[in-house]
């Protein structure tokens, strides 16, 4: 395939020659007309459901007969209660519910008067505390919130509700981009072992979590359980703010595989920040240059010698709590016909005048209207296992190393692709299953009840995150 110039950023061969590598150098051009860092990143986020970033909470207290007991009878549960309390009431954005009779009503009390409250054996002269009525005003608000039950929930005929009601909850709740954190306390209501289960639904800011985590102090609950699809935090271990996962010479300094723009400005290489789980990398050469690069990079007498195109990014996979990643894939797609789709749409809303100027058209054109077709393409890059393997075994999962490097297959022409597509390459959970391990049990039944074990094991078998993406990573020819 003809290798088609690009425009704005000259390379240089200087001349210098590292174990067969040539050393590329580059200078930049002015402000590029498009802005690609931003507009990459508003293109990946198209996807996406926003989080609910606001400080606002509710919190649910069951009062219902018998939940007096915790407190009375586990000091870690009922100084956690009176901490949070504390610190959710000390403000004006937590909204307060009782649950009983029923009925969940609002309760304008804070921090010692509804601590008094919660802890006054007369305010649990009720029963039947309306925990499911709870779960579907938490999710229909779709508002980080804290739940306090036993999730013993009752028939209209007063028996106790064997069956997963919460499921449907959890679900969606997780669908939605979010986690469950479950603290769980063990209490005695007679001679009846129970839990009493502080749960905390959160956004991917885990603001709440926080607050209740930072709450605890010296309370250390019997049990904890986090319930989510996706509770793997990453780090980046890369030279600079201004440096990613690309390969550098021992300084740090040099790229001389991919020659990524990193000077800062412009079209240059963005991380996005704490958090985010996509990068930007605008690369000065050719693929074919490139591989031809890599190979010489991984001779003998570099420093370091090339193994990987992106390393140095790490992933904490300890949490096993609701599903054992067994491996994972990198998935390769050309997306230049969609992203140039997203990009007119972006200028037709709101910019008429200069869509019409661009594109000679009155109305959008019927190719900017949807998704365009994005191709996938085999054999260019997969993920270096036994880079993951290593790590992982080494520090169990708590520091896995994740490496991209190209396919052996890969003979430096991408197969569906021109050199100046954007392509996009997604790290991808292949292989993971349900971890319905005995601790369920342990944590989610009591008293011949097992609701809330069934209701978590069905939700985990239903929202296995085998398929998902954890981690992207944009390139395109740097113009």
């Amino acid at each position: 395939m003809e290798k088609k110039p690009f425009f704005g950023r000259v390379l240089l061969t200087a001349g210098i020659m590292l174990s067969g590598v040539s050393l590329l150098t580059c200078c930049c051009s002015s402000e590029p007309s498009i802005d690609m860092p931003t507009e990459v990143k508003a293109y990946y986020e198209k996807d996406f459901v926003s989080a609910d970033e606001k400080d606002a909470f509710s919190a649910y207290f069951d009062l219902s007969n018998g939940i007096i007991e915790a407190y009375k009878t586990n000091a870690g549960a009922e100084q956690l209660m009176k901490q949070t309390v504390n610190r959710l009431t000390s403000g004006e954005n937590c909204t307060v519910y009782s649950m009983a009779d029923d009925q969940i009503e609002t309760l304008d009390l804070k921090q010692t008067a509804l601590y008094n409250k919660i802890v006054d054996a007369s305010s649990y002269q009720r029963q039947m505390a309306p925990i499911e009525k709870t779960l579907s005003q938490i999710v229909a608000e779709s508002k980080s919130s804290l739940l306090v039950t036993d999730f013993e929930e009752y028939t209209p005929d007063k028996r106790i509700q064997h069956a997963s009601f919460a499921a449907p909850y959890f679900q969606k709740w997780l669908q939605a981009g979010k986690d469950i954190t479950f603290f769980v306390f063990n209490y005695k209501e007679g001679k009846v072992d129970k839990h009493l289960y502080f749960v905390v639904f959160d956004n991917k800011q885990h603001n709440l979590l926080k607050l209740v985590r930072e709450s605890m102090g010296g309370s250390i609950p019997n049990g904890e359980f986090t319930l989510s699809p996706d509770a793997y935090s990453c780090t980046t271990e890369y030279p600079s703010a201004t440096k990613g996962g690309n390969y550098h010479m021992a300084d740090g300094m040099l790229d001389i595989v991919t020659n990524v723009n990193e000077d800062g400005t412009g079209n240059c290489y963005t991380n996005y920040g704490e958090g985010e789980r996509v990068e930007y990398y605008p690369i000065g050469d050719v693929w074919q240059n490139i591989l031809a690069n890599a190979k010489g990079a991984a001779e003998e007498g570099n420093d370091p010698v090339f193994t990987d195109l992106w390393r140095n990014l790490f992933f904490d996979f300890s949490c096993q709590d609701s599903y054992i990643i067994k491996k994972l894939d990198v998935r390769v797609t050309n997306v230049q016909k969609d992203f140039d789709s997203f990009l007119a749409n972006k200028l037709f809303a709101t910019d008429k005048e200069a869509y019409f100027a661009q594109y000679e058209s009155e109305e959008l054109l019927p190719e900017h209207k949807g998704t365009a077709p994005i191709a996938e393409i085999k054999d260019m890059f997969v993920l270096d296992q036994d880079l993951f393997d290593e790590t992982f075994q080494a520090t169990a999962g708590k520091k896995t190393e994740l490496g991209v490097k190209f396919s052996t297959n890969f003979t430096g022409t991408p197969v569906g692709a021109e050199d100046t597509d954007l392509l996009r390459i997604d790290v991808v959970i292949a292989e993971s299953e349900p971890n319905l391990s005995p601790r369920l049990e342990e944590l989610f039944s009591f008293n011949g009840n097992n609701n809330l074990k069934d209701a978590i094991a069905v939700t985990l078998q239903n929202s296995n995150p085998r398929g998902t993406i954890i981690y992207t990573y944009f390139v395109k020819l740097a113009e």
